[in-house]
């Protein structure tokens, strides 16, 4: 196998050496674990900036042991993360769960080192361990898998962001929805009719066998339309000001029509 991945495009962000971001799921079995470690790759393959997939779930989560492929170079490792780094093979760094995991901490010892960060939190969207996250600006991406009950608690949140930080926390927003399975059971559309004049983007991440197998995920295998669809994710974020303190903190309440 080769070293490389078709590609298409570069994602459209000024600074991505500057992106902190966050990956949370609307409910369990979201995709939040591979789709961090896809916003990451694309982001590695397209601009070249080192950047960071990190575990930030809470209870324990397996990115590393999915995508950690080889040792990170001790000359890049970071003491306080000890034995946690690896790399996926696509060159990010791969930062695996800690028992007292800090995402706040974490994300500022990486951005000392000048990676942009992406923090994969699973469903603990409402953890206060991640509101010094959400209020210095991170970008936000909810996950769900194109089925009606995770997509419906996917809504709730949204209307949970909403009343805890604002409407304006949606223009910072971006849904991704993954397909799990080859054929559609859902139709999206009317979803994303009513979703993406409020968000920053909706995206949705085809079928792809390469995620659907257990074990360790290689990037050389993912097909071009799943790194197509992270690259849109990206480029939404980048039409935004990632890293402005949200001013509208627990103002501007509203809900989703």
């Amino acid at each position: 196998m080769t070293n490389v991945v078709a590609f298409r495009r570069s994602p459209k962000i000024e600074q991505p050496e500057h992106l902190s971001a966050i990956v949370v799921a609307g409910s369990g079995g979201a995709a939040a674990t591979t789709t961090c470690f896809g916003l990451a790759t694309a982001l590695r393959l397209g601009t070249d900036v080192q950047v960071a997939a990190i575990d930030g779930t809470f209870g324990g989560g397996n990115l590393l042991d999915r995508v950690g492929v080889e040792p990170i170079d001790p000359a890049r490792a970071i003491r306080q993360l000890g034995s946690r780094m690896a790399v996926s093979s696509a060159g990010a760094v791969v930062v695996g769960h800690g028992d007292a995991t800090d995402s706040g901490l974490v994300d500022s010892l990486l951005a000392d080192r000048r990676l942009a960060r992406i923090h994969d939190v699973g469903p603990a969207l409402r953890s206060r361990r991640l509101a010094p996250l959400i209020e210095a600006g991170a970008a936000i991406v909810i996950v769900a898998p194109a089925r009606s009950e995770p997509l419906s608690r996917m809504r709730v949140g949204l209307e949970w962001l909403i009343g805890t930080y604002g409407r304006g926390v949606l223009s910072r927003t971006v849904v991704s929805v993954s397909h799990q399975m080859p054929h559609r059971l859902v139709d999206l559309a009317p979803i994303r009719e009513h979703l993406t004049p409020v968000v920053a983007g909706f995206v949705e991440v085809p079928f792809d066998a390469t995620l659907a197998r257990p074990g360790t995920v290689d990037h050389r295998r993912l097909s071009v339309a799943s790194i197509d669809a992270w690259t849109d994710v990206l480029d939404a974020w980048g039409r935004i000001e990632v890293g402005r303190h949200d001013t509208d903190h627990r103002a501007g309440a509203g809900e989703l029509a």
